[in-house]
């Protein structure tokens, strides 16, 4: 089970690897995959 969300107001620049990746599973998994690699715009 996680967590609760605990919502922070941070730079990008101070995010740790650990937080970009699960940002980034986070978006995947809610939106799909996207960009220029996959040929899907974001919507």
């Amino acid at each position: 089970m996680r967590a609760d969300v605990q919502w922070r107001l941070r730079w990008e620049s101070e995010l740790e690897l650990a937080e970009h990746v699960e940002l980034a599973e986070f978006f995947r998994k809610t939106y799909g995959p996207t960009g220029a690699f996959n040929a899907k715009p974001f919507e």
